[in-house]
């Protein structure tokens, strides 16, 4: 009996489980619905959750492998092992100086009611930010909160 079914990406993660109920798709096949390979899972589960987190599909093996728990939202399972989504890391990180910027803007207007020194140190801040993503070595950082940001200014 299929008790879930397991929708599995490109790298082995399980994107999402389902319950099984009536007419199922194929097993250990692309689901047209919802356009991700799904195994059919026939035993019941204890824990969801922990099967999420420690399993994942061995296309080579079509068995399911054992993993240790993801170690950040931007490990991606490969060949038996975590690697890092290098592009995503960055691009949070540049989502994140956007917002950065975006909240010091003010601090450069003509009717800025901060004095010279401080204007020039708010620019400063600002131009570090600009030029964060090329003067940081992402292999180094594994989180968003991990990233070497420029000291923002007291008055900010």
């Amino acid at each position: 009996m299929i008790h879930y079914l397991m929708y599995i990406n490109t790298h082995g993660d399980i994107t999402e489980i389902r319950l099984a109920k009536g007419v199922n798709p194929t097993d250990r096949a692309i689901d047209a619905e919802v356009g991700l390979y799904c195994v059919h899972y026939m035993s019941a589960l204890e824990d969801v959750g922990t099967f999420h987190s420690l399993k994942a599909w061995n296309y080579s093996t079509s068995q399911w492998d054992d993993r240790t728990v993801r170690p950040n939202k931007y490990a991606i399972w490969e060949e038996g092992a975590w690697t890092w989504n290098a592009h995503s890391l960055l691009e949070d990180i540049r989502k994140e100086r956007s917002y950065l910027l975006m909240l010091s803007d003010w601090t450069i207007s003509s009717d800025s009611p901060l004095s010279e020194s401080q204007q020039t140190e708010a620019r400063n801040y600002r131009v570090a930010l600009r030029n964060l993503p090329a003067s940081i070595t992402i292999a180094d950082i594994d989180s968003v909160a991990n990233t070497p940001w420029p000291t923002k200014p007291s008055f900010l």
